[in-house]
């Protein structure tokens, strides 16, 4: 029998064989060729994060719209899942109507783009935390439910947040630092958004380079870090690509799902 095997923390997910041998009776053998691949196994959804990951600058080029095309077209349903602002998100990614699903604000809003409909899954901060942000001088930006200070303020941040008892965590990213509702994370998020399409998370694909992927990582089935992946990031993942950021999608595409 020859071909490839692969596996996860959660179990096999899918056999590639090349050929398989039968004898027959000890006396002649029988040469099957048998491809499967994991178009033919349970996967239904290919979830992506955005920055660094498919987009470069803020933008998806377009080999990288055409490779994630093919995955559409070969069946499974495309989403974003990010940190990055909802409207942000909106302004800058044009391609925003070839995916099916789009979790924004690190899980705090689900949009689906081909019904145009928003859900926001929890409130934006309090006014209180706000003055205190101000009154601190901590800058920070707001976007519909999450806010963003520079990493250097996460510990003030947080003192602030144990102090006042605001309902509210930080999750790193990078030279940032997201602040959210408590229980609110890419993972919850798509969640929520799975429990709307019939889909369970051991049938999505993650992909991601980012420390705010890591509840992501452990909700999904199957796990791909791009070449520029954060060092966590890559020990959580099964398969690793070579190359970085759009570059890294196309070769698992091409060259892994759809082989």
């Amino acid at each position: 029998m020859q071909g490839n095997l692969t596996l996860s923390r959660r179990g096999v997910y899918f056999i590639q064989l090349k050929t398989v041998t039968v004898w027959v009776c000890g006396i002649f053998s029988l040469s099957l060729d048998i491809s499967t691949s994991m178009l033919n196994s349970s996967f239904k959804m290919l979830a992506t994060d955005y920055d660094g990951t498919i987009a470069t600058r803020g933008r998806i080029p377009d080999n990288v719209e055409k490779a994630l095309l093919e995955v559409k077209q070969a069946g499974l349903l495309i989403a974003i899942v990010t940190g990055r602002g909802f409207d942000d998100l909106l302004r800058v990614c044009r391609q925003i109507k070839i995916f099916d699903l789009i979790v924004a604000e690190n899980g705090a809003i689900i949009y689906f783009p081909s019904q145009d409909k928003i859900e926001p899954l929890a409130n934006k901060p309090s006014i209180e935390f706000i003055t205190q942000l101000m009154q601190n001088n901590i800058p920070f930006h707001q976007h519909r439910i999450e806010t963003i200070v520079r990493r250097r303020f996460a510990e003030k941040v947080n003192v602030i947040i144990e102090e006042f008892k605001f309902p509210l965590h930080i999750i790193p990213h990078q030279d940032y630092a997201l602040i959210l509702p408590i229980g609110i994370n890419k993972a919850k998020g798509l969640d929520k958004a799975l429990s709307y399409l019939n889909i369970t998370s051991n049938q999505v694909i993650a992909v991601g380079d980012a420390e705010n992927d890591l509840d992501f990582f452990d909700y999904c089935g199957f796990r791909v870090a791009v070449g520029n992946a954060q060092d966590e990031i890559k020990a959580k993942a099964d398969w690793i690509a070579n190359k970085e950021e759009g570059e890294g999608m196309i070769e698992f595409i091409r060259e892994y799902l759809l082989v």
